[in-house]
């Protein structure tokens, strides 16, 4: 339960208990208007990091009158103790970009290191790991604001103090290292996804539920993320309407608008063909995964693909870019294919929706792929970084 009183906290004392690592972590981006993937991720690796024996975990936050909102992190771990700072998030922002200012340390007491776990950097003088997810803004420069783009690059200068900077996928890791970034203080880790829910029994009423509400009544195309110029909905609504085997299949577009984009304009060339759902919780989305006949992510660029792995969990086929970190994500358990050809989208949709044979054997491929990713390994990989950026800050 949120309290008051956890709003204000400066100079958390020491718990009772012997552990090994004192962590700081950057957890403010669940409170960011639209968390996207990098805040679940933060959340997800943090509630990893809480349940082990070597880590004692201190979110750190910027000031806030309640707890982060529900839509898209429903199930915030609730035993995570957090820190805050005086400053509003804007302020404290800037500050630690512009001044190097305020120090961790005047937060949290007695730490081990601090972790900028996406974007914004905060001010330390003890051991530092930052997380970079991608640079999609400088691939992609159009699919940014320039503020956006601005902002960015504040941060990804910032993370250039790290001792190491983590990244989740070996696309990011180059773009890194082209960005600049000493490739000997660049480490991959790999993002999780949590054990399939969709075989918990509350789960196919769920799915029933969402299906009834929203007119869904036979095979259908998901697309779940944040609406946002560089996940390529333009071409994906493109390829529904090019291949006469998607026939009437609907597209359901599950997700929060990021960019002030008008979707339904979009999705105009599709009719009622076009579902579109909006903003959801964590167990509505995982019921949508559970329930879609194909799941598609057509992105220009990612730095991971965390609906991907939620989609191959739940047991459903997946057709993503080539030449991205999601082609990298899915192996050969997914079809990969040119992500501005929206005729050969539509023909690895129609593919997946004719042929039972190829369904079935990406299902399998699918689940057996995502089981290969868990929080519990990001965490065990996040915590050798640690200790490898203190052993380096002591030398």
């Amino acid at each position: 339960m949120w309290m008051a009183d956890d709003l204000m906290v400066h100079h958390v004392p020491e718990r009772v208990v012997t552990v090994s690592i004192r962590v700081a972590f950057l957890l403010e981006q669940a409170w960011h208007r639209v968390p996207g993937g990098t805040g679940i991720a933060a959340v997800r690796t943090a509630e990893a990091m809480a349940e082990r024996g070597d880590v004692e975990l201190v979110g750190l936050t910027a000031r806030h009158a309640g707890p982060p909102p529900e839509i898209g992190l429903v199930d915030f771990p609730a035993d995570i103790r957090m820190a805050s700072s005086r400053l509003p998030r804007f302020l404290l922002y800037e500050s630690w970009h512009q001044l190097n200012r305020p120090r961790v340390e005047g937060i949290v007491d007695s730490l081990d290191v601090v972790h900028a776990s996406g974007g914004a950097v905060p001010a330390t003088r003890r051991p530092l790991v930052a997380t970079v997810h991608d640079v999609a803004w400088r691939r992609h420069p159009e699919a940014a604001t320039r503020r956006g783009r601005r902002m960015f690059e504040y941060w990804l200068a910032d993370a250039g103090r790290a001792d190491l900077v983590i990244c989740p996928s070996e696309a990011t890791k180059r773009e890194l290292a082209e960005a600049g970034f000493d490739e000997e203080r660049l480490r991959m880790v790999p993002l999780g996804v949590r054990p399939d829910r969709a075989l918990f029994p509350e789960a196919e009423a769920a799915v029933r539920s969402v299906l009834h509400q929203h007119g869904v009544d036979g095979p259908f195309v998901l697309w779940v993320g944040t609406v946002e110029p560089r996940k390529n909905l333009q071409a994906l609504v493109s390829a529904m309407t090019m291949v006469s085997t998607l026939g009437e299949v609907p597209l359901v577009l599950v997700g929060p608008s990021g960019w002030g984009i008008d979707i339904r304009r979009i999705t105009d060339p599709l009719g009622s063909r076009a579902v579109i759902v909006g903003p959801v919780s964590d167990s509505e989305r995982e019921a949508w995964m559970a329930a879609a006949t194909v799941f598609c992510l057509p992105s220009l660029s990612e730095g991971f693909g965390l609906p991907l792995l939620e989609a191959m969990s739940a047991g459903t086929p997946v057709v993503t870019s080539a030449g991205t970190a999601t082609e990298e994500v899915v192996g050969a358990a997914g079809l990969v294919v040119d992500p501005t050809d929206p005729g050969a989208i539509g023909e690895a949709l129609g593919t997946v929706l004719s042929d039972r044979r190829l369904t079935d054997r990406l299902v399998a491929a699918g689940h057996e792929r995502a089981s290969s990713f868990t929080w519990e390994a990001t965490a065990a990989a996040t915590v050798s970084v640690y200790r490898e950026a203190m052993a380096r800050w002591g030398e």
